[in-house]
């Protein structure tokens, strides 16, 4: 499982780019906060000091018992995010205070990841992204974490039963996975190598278009061996390598169908054609 604050931390974190609501409503709280230090002209701010403070200095005012909860919340909130200010001021945004720059200085940060822009490459399905960023995360449940949790007897491969089922065997090391990939290379005329696919075509030297119709194909590469390495678990079969390169093709050929436009670059269209991804 991947931990709600690393779900909540943006993609170049590694994330999924879901705000945190915590953290979200703790920054929205504190603009009415700001209001209250720096915008006392505002009719509700009036209605806060002739309410509550009543000539109380707000800086070190604690609420009562008998106020309600929502001023409660707010003054709870009051000393929260004083490391953004300097002098008295917002130095996280030249503006002032804003929600955006308020969570950015409360959620929780995580070192930048280079392989995002693989994962979330616009070319990709969906479902695709979702297992590569698994994937890319090492947090798919396979046999060795299962195995650990003392929920599989055994931890050996579903699709080859040569080794124990990691990310590093199932995608890199493994029979079914490399004749997969062997079938890639040999249909688009490349040589990507069996470790760090996303890497290897992220930083190639071909075009833009190459590159991410390349990494849809990854991507998809892995998702159907993931898949069926389930199918493998649920059913006890699996298809041919043969059959998951036609399905491969088939759903990168629609989604470059979908999004290709006819201005592209000729020799892209005839590199397309060559490898037969497009009509």
């Amino acid at each position: 499982m991947v931990s709600w604050e690393k779900v909540c931390s943006p993609k170049e974190e590694g994330g999924l780019g879901i705000k945190d609501s915590l953290s979200w409503n703790i920054a929205a709280i504190r603009k009415l906060v700001w209001w209250i230090y720096y915008s006392p002209d505002r009719l509700w701010v009036k209605w806060v000091y002739q309410i509550y403070l009543k000539g109380a200095d707000w800086q070190e005012y604690h609420p009562s018992g008998d106020v309600s909860w929502g001023w409660k919340s707010i003054c709870r909130v009051k000393n929260r995010l004083v490391s953004g200010y300097q002098n008295g001021q917002w130095v996280l945004d030249s503006k002032g205070y804003t929600v955006g720059s308020g969570y950015e200085l409360v959620r929780q940060k995580f070192q930048a990841v280079q392989w995002n822009q693989w994962v979330w490459n616009g070319w990709c399905l969906p479902r695709h992204q979702f297992i590569g960023w698994l994937i890319a995360r090492e947090n798919l449940q396979l046999k060795v974490k299962l195995c650990q949790l003392g929920i599989a007897a055994d931890d050996d491969c579903l699709l080859c039963s040569n080794a124990s089922e990691t990310h590093v065997h199932l995608f890199q090391e493994c029979t079914y996975g490399r004749r997969v990939f062997s079938e890639i290379n040999n249909r688009c005329n490349m040589s990507i190598p069996m470790s760090n696919h996303m890497q290897w075509v992220g930083n190639g030297q071909v075009s833009r278009l190459q590159k991410a119709v390349l990494l849809c194909i990854v991507m998809a590469a892995y998702y159907h061996i993931w898949m069926q390495r389930n199918k493998a678990r649920v059913e006890g079969c699996i298809l041919r390598p043969e059959l998951t390169i036609n399905q491969i093709r088939r759903e990168v050929q629609a989604r470059i169908t979908a999004r290709l436009l006819p201005e592209k670059d000729k020799r892209d269209l005839d590199w397309l054609r060559s490898v037969k991804l497009y009509l």
